[in-house]
This record gives structure tokens, C-alpha cells and sequence, in this order.
């Protein structure tokens, strides 16, 4: 190994780590789309996070498959070809386009991307999953003070993806763990409804106990909060594209308008009001 890869996780390395994004997006394919070839050098690293179906991607002549689940890489000076999904069980990808050093010509930059591979199978790190959501929600919305909250975040992901990088995938997850990924899918797909602990349990096949320990393990927060926090996601999104705190209030599930600015000014730092207003003024 070079002198220089031998200097990455030093505290050198992690005084440079000094992340910019430069695009966060989300792109849900349909069945079997293909894209269109390319040859677009890479002059950063760009991350995909899939969050549902499979798919592949083209880079330097070579085919990645990846699913549900996998974090894709793709690293500066590769030649990204072309991309596509599978026929019946198309992908739902988070990317982002990021700098992540402040301070080039210090060699961290490729001695990383020589260690990095192109896919990292990050299905038992589901905080990932989150955090690339957030990150793409507080970019859309992004106005004054969010940049904070996207740079805070992606040193987030970061910090998994070294751990990873330093460490191995780690160990096997419990043999439950599948029915914690059914629990957290019920919640994602039924955010908007009234649904109790119990419900979301019983729907995976856990105890509430463990199925709550689990939750704090792998997401940091109860199942209760993860379907707060996915609904707030939704509305901040929804009033950073111009809809009324009303509309949004229904949309996303709260049927109190007061209930909802409580709960959004206590977990946002600011009423929704102010919110859109200050997405409409970025």
C-alpha cells in the first residue's frame, strides 16, 4: 500500500473531510427503461442510494448491478456510460454529486477513490436509507441556514460509508431483521394514516418491545417518531413547492392544522408558514 493510502483515517484525513454538494436529486425509473449512451467524465463522486427495485449502471465498459438497498459510486475520472432498470421490479434511486475535500493536492482524494468500490451493499445499514432522503429534502428546500443542515448531513453519510470503508459490511443481522424492514416499509407506505404501535407489530410479526429496540438500533428513534419524521419529510417538501400549509396539513396525514404547526415548529425550529416562506425567498 502507498504512503498515501496509508495516511487515509488519519486525523489528517478526516481534517480535510469538508463536504460540498453540488446536486442532490431523485429519480424513480419505470420498467425497463433504458437510458440513452453517454461518455460524461466524472469530476466528483456521485452517490446513489437505492431505496426500492434494481437496476444497472454503465461505467468504463463495465456493467454494475445493484438493488434495494446498495450504495452505488461513481468516483472522479470514470466515464459514465449508461444506466437501466429492471423490467418488473424498477429502481428508486437518491443520488448526489459531492466534493468531499476542502483542500486538494494532499493525494486523499484518489487514494479514497482507489479504495472505494463501486458498489457497497449498505441493506443492513437502513440509516442510510434515511439520511439520503433527508439530504435530498433539505437540498430542494434549501433557503437561508440550509446549507448547514445539508453539509451537517452528508458528513452523516460519510461517516457510515468510512466505517464501512475501514471496517467490512460487519456482522450479520439478527434473523428478525427482515421483519424489522417489513415494519419500516408498512410505515412508509401507510405514513399517512393513523396506525399504532401495536398495528405495526403485529404487521411484522415482532413484539412491540423488540420491534422498538430495533428501531432505535438501526434508525435512532422509535417507530412512532420514524412515521412523525416521514411525514414532516413529505410536508416540507410539499410547502417547498409552493402548496398551502392546509393543503399540506391534509396531504401528509394531520387532520388538526394546529396539531400539525405544533409538531412542525417543535421538530423544524420554525412554523411551516415561515417555512414556505422562506423556500419562496431562497
Amino acid at each position: 500500500m502507498s504512503k498515501v493510502s496509508n495516511r487515509l483515517w488519519s486525523e489528517g484525513f478526516y481534517e480535510a473531510v469538508n463536504p460540498r454538494v453540488l446536486s442532490a436529486g431523485f429519480h424513480r425509473a419505470s420498467g425497463g427503461w433504458e437510458a440513452g449512451p453517454e461518455n460524461l467524465l466524472q469530476k466528483d463522486f456521485d452517490l446513489w442510494y437505492v431505496a426500492a427495485g434494481s437496476g444497472a449502471l454503465k461505467v468504463d465498459g463495465r456493467w454494475i448491478e445493484f438493488r434495494r438497498g446498495d450504495l452505488i459510486t461513481m468516483k472522479p475520472g470514470q466515464n459514465y456510460q449508461r444506466e437501466r432498470a429492471d423490467r418488473n421490479d424498477p429502481f428508486e434511486i437518491y443520488f448526489v454529486h459531492v466534493l468531499i475535500f476542502d483542500r486538494l493536492g494532499q493525494g486523499f482524494e484518489s487514494a479514497l477513490s482507489r479504495r472505494w468500490p463501486a458498489r457497497i451493499g449498505a441493506e443492513h445499514r437502513p440509516k442510510l436509507g434515511t439520511l439520503f432522503a433527508e439530504l435530498f429534502e433539505s437540498f430542494t428546500a434549501a433557503g437561508r441556514g440550509f446549507q448547514l443542515q445539508v453539509k451537517s448531513i452528508m458528513l452523516q453519510i460519510l461517516d457510515n460509508i468510512f466505517v464501512v470503508l475501514r471496517h467490512g459490511e460487519g456482522t450479520n443481522p439478527p434473523p428478525s431483521y427482515h421483519k424489522f424492514l417489513k415494519a419500516r416499509d408498512y410505515i412508509e407506505e401507510q405514513y399517512k394514516d393513523i396506525i399504532s404501535l401495536e398495528e405495526i407489530a403485529e404487521y411484522s410479526d415482532l413484539s412491540e418491545s423488540y420491534l422498538s429496540a430495533m428501531f432505535r438500533r438501526y434508525l435512532s428513534c422509535s417507530p412512532v417518531r420514524y412515521q412523525i419524521d416521514r411525514r414532516l419529510m413529505a410536508a416540507r417538501l410539499l410547502l417547498a413547492k409552493g402548496h398551502s400549509v392546509s393543503d399540506v396539513a391534509a396531504e401528509v396525514g394531520f387532520n388538526s392544522m394546529h396539531y400539525f404547526s405544533r409538531i412542525f415548529k417543535k421538530h423544524v425550529g420554525l412554523p411551516p408558514s415561515e417555512f414556505a416562506l422562506l423556500c419562496r425567498s431562497k
